[in-house]
């Protein structure tokens, strides 16, 4: 990780740890990222999150699962950070899916040669009101199971060709959400 992609995302980490209520628990995640124990803290974070019982934005829900990809925590805490509450009765036009989604293929995704041609997607990420789905690309193992890991992402859906991001790319994960929101012109008045 770059030296800008680390300072981008400690920004993103000092707004999640914003929305803590507390100003000890808010100074603690902020510790973690400051001594380097990011796991610990996106742990903590989530826990404080579920404890404290407030709603949380879709848009930060988003930018929680994508930290906790980034930093190989989210299988730990997806299923946490996809059952935090949400802002008012209706949840946003972000929705972040639990684990164990139901597998899909875009219609046409077809990638010859590419390294994620025989991945399996799992949607992940979907923008509700226009249908775009970004999704981890896994690799089914020889037992059946998928990588512990995504290899990459795709973004995809109605009037959109799929957009594919490596993981071994710098920023992939952050990107392919950019992707995601910039997309479709839903958030645009």
């Amino acid at each position: 990780m770059s030296a800008q992609e680390y300072a981008a995302e400690a920004v993103v980490w000092s707004r999640l740890a914003g929305l803590l209520a507390v100003a000890g628990d808010r100074e603690e995640v902020q510790v973690c990222w400051e001594i380097g124990e990011q796991e610990a803290g996106l742990e903590l974070l989530v826990d404080r999150l579920l404890g404290q019982g407030t709603g949380v934005e879709e848009s930060a829900r988003a930018e929680l699962a994508v930290m906790a990809e980034q930093w190989g925590e989210w299988e730990w805490l997806g299923a946490r950070i996809a059952a935090l509450p949400h802002v008012g009765e209706e949840a946003g036009r972000l929705r972040v899916l639990q684990d164990g989604a139901q597998e899909t293929r875009p219609a046409g995704f077809v990638l010859p040669e590419h390294p994620l041609a025989a991945s399996v997607l799992v949607p992940w990420i979907v923008c509700a009101p226009c249908g775009r789905v970004l999704a981890r690309a896994h690799r089914r193992e020889e037992w059946g199971s998928l990588s512990f890991l995504a290899e990459g992402y795709v973004v995809f859906g109605p009037g959109l060709a799929p957009v594919v991001f490596l993981r071994e790319e710098p920023g992939a994960a952050w990107e392919a959400l950019a992707a995601l929101r910039d997309g479709c012109g839903c958030d645009r008045g």
